[in-house]
């Protein structure tokens, strides 16, 4: 699905689309763009393309700040005042946005969501490389020490557990880890 089509199926008010278009260009994104958003909806299945899960891929990083730790709360908040209104069903939109705080397993639509969120960890080598460095970026204000301590202690933690929870996203797993694994051993 492109990103025209799925703002067309969402049929909100042109200014709140381009809100988000805009908030999706802000300089600290690197990674958390519109690149990522169509990614996500380009690997979403068809018969999984309701209203609530792509206002959840649109929203679910709609406040991206890397200094603070409230993101997807406030992600959340945009997502109720922007569907207001709509015949969307918000509280299951705000729901599916705060499970991708923590990407711990949850409904078949959760799971959905966070393997669509969490694909780039079982990219191609190159792919990943890039999303890392892109990630870095986003982080530039964190001094390099801490920076490869507090990311390499959430890649251990992604390597610690089952990373995809779909039928669909279950063949990237082993590479997810071999990715994750290389990430951790240069950041040492």
């Amino acid at each position: 699905m492109t990103p025209d089509q799925s703002l067309l199926l969402l049929g909100l008010a042109p200014a709140i689309t381009r809100r988000w278009l805009a908030r999706l260009n802000e300089p600290q994104r690197h990674y958390h763009t519109r690149a990522h958003v169509e990614a996500m909806l380009a690997n979403l299945p068809p018969a999984d393309a309701t209203r609530e899960m792509i206002a959840a891929i649109w929203l679910h990083d709609i406040v991206y700040d890397p200094k603070a730790s409230d993101n997807e709360e406030l992600s959340a908040k945009v997502a109720q005042q922007d569907l207001a209104g709509s015949d969307i069903a918000i509280a299951s939109v705000v729901e599916l946005i705060l499970g991708t705080k923590r990407h711990e397993p949850g409904s078949e639509t959760q799971n959905l969501l966070n393997d669509l969120d969490l694909g780039i960890l079982g990219a191609s080598t190159p792919a990943y490389a890039r999303y890392a460095h892109q990630i870095r970026l986003e982080y530039a204000h964190v001094p390099t020490p801490q920076y490869h301590a507090g990311r390499a202690a959430v890649l251990r933690a992604f390597d610690q557990k089952q990373i995809f929870q779909t039928e669909r996203f279950e063949h990237l797993e082993e590479r997810a880890h071999k990715n994750l694994r290389a990430e951790i051993a240069r950041l040492q």
